[in-house]
């Protein structure tokens, strides 16, 4: 440094960084959600009820409404409503249907989140600290990125992510509050697909409807772990899919004998696919393994 002011600009630029680097770690901190893997698929994050007691909810962009298990309903103040009747791939049963004060992910509130109870012993068998599954009721009030390499949820404040990424952007077709996301996929025959996107699967699932117009073969069933236990399901091999500019060769799909009593398009998509995606719920679009921007 060749004087004092010189010197002093110096310590001011420096200052100026230390400070935009400390509100950095701040926003990180208040933004970021650490995650486990659970069985390899699953992300189960931590949120917070509005008593301010933690409880871990496994992260589901295929589901619809947020479910509680009813042993930790009355920790989080649920209110009971009605029944209705839910129905999966494999089942159709009555559940209680009710709402619960808030909940808080990171600095994110949702208010009033509507919820379903029902026994979650199978996935409480793969960790005991499940107290419940995150659905699109809340998922859908925030962007956020999935980075399964650095294992973090970022929920968006203001544009902090979109300002710091590139890549496609896969527009969203909403569906019943389900994340639709389309693609095209090659076997015997080919045809458009519109896939869930899904990060509780963890296989591709193609509907019967779909492999039909796939004409896509059959081989031998997998072992599937659904809400009743396990179950086999037929599966077949996938030579192509192409999702926005991301393909994938020779992948496994899962292809179940019955259609689902709801709508839920062509299928499945495992967000376990990609390396880490971002979900723009405001403007309805999905970057898939976004790169960081340049500049």
């Amino acid at each position: 440094m060749r004087n004092n002011l010189a010197a002093a600009r110096f310590i001011g630029i420096a200052l100026v960084g230390f400070v935009l680097a400390a509100a950095s770690r701040r926003l990180e901190a208040e933004s970021d959600l650490r995650f486990r893997l659970i069985d390899g698929t699953l992300i189960v994050i931590s949120l917070t009820s509005d008593r301010g007691e933690n409880f871990d909810f496994v992260l589901d962009t295929g589901t619809d409404t947020t479910v509680v298990d009813p042993e930790i309903a009355a920790r989080l103040l649920f209110v009971p409503k009605d029944q209705i009747e839910v129905v999966s791939l494999t089942s159709r049963h009555a559940v209680l249907r009710g709402t619960i004060p808030a909940l808080w992910a990171g600095s994110g509130k949702v208010e009033n989140v509507q919820v379903l109870l029902q026994d979650l012993h199978q996935l409480r068998g793969l960790d005991a600290r499940i107290a419940g599954i995150l659905g699109q009721n809340f998922l859908a009030h925030f962007n956020y990125l999935i980075d399964y390499r650095r294992r973090v949820v970022r929920f968006e404040v203001g544009d902090d992510v979109r300002n710091t990424i590139e890549g496609d952007e896969v527009a969203i077709q909403s569906q019943e509050d389900r994340i639709l996301i389309a693609s095209e996929a090659q076997s015997h025959a080919s045809a458009q697909l519109s896939l869930v996107l899904d990060s509780g699967a963890d296989s591709l699932v193609l509907l019967r409807t779909a492999s039909q117009r796939l004409n896509l073969p059959r081989r031998t069933p997998l072992l599937q772990v659904v809400s009743g236990g396990q179950v086999e399901m037929p599966a077949g091999t996938v030579p192509m899919l192409t999702v926005g500019s991301e393909k994938f060769r020779e992948i496994t799909a899962i292809l179940p004998e019955s259609e689902p009593g709801v709508q839920m398009g062509d299928g499945l998509l495992p967000t376990t696919l990609f390396r880490a995606l971002y979900v723009n719920n405001r403007e309805g679009f999905v970057v898939f393994n976004p790169r960081a921007r340049k500049n």
